[in-house]
């Protein structure tokens, strides 16, 4: 993947979550991690596509989010899922 197309996914990815938090009614991705009990430079490095996410923080993340694991994974770039696959 070229530099350019890993900085589309990154914003992509990262417009995705912005849209989600403030559609669950939170104000910064500062509001957001205190009251979901998250680190936001962790939160920051998943959602700008630097790290991964872990297993055990799909979960919780699906949850905060109000987003279901595929829809997770496919923002973050994650998963690649076409319609006939």
């Amino acid at each position: 993947m070229s530099n350019s197309d890993q900085s589309e996914r990154a914003e992509r990815a990262w417009q995705w979550f912005n849209d989600k938090i403030a559609s669950a009614g939170f104000a910064s991705l500062t509001q957001f991690a205190a009251a979901n009990g998250f680190h936001k430079s962790t939160l920051s490095r998943y959602f700008h596509c630097e790290r991964q996410i872990p297993s055990g923080q799909i979960g919780p993340l699906c949850e905060a989010l109000s987003a279901s694991p595929q829809e997770l994974l496919q923002a973050v770039g994650a998963l690649e899922w076409r319609v006939g696959d």
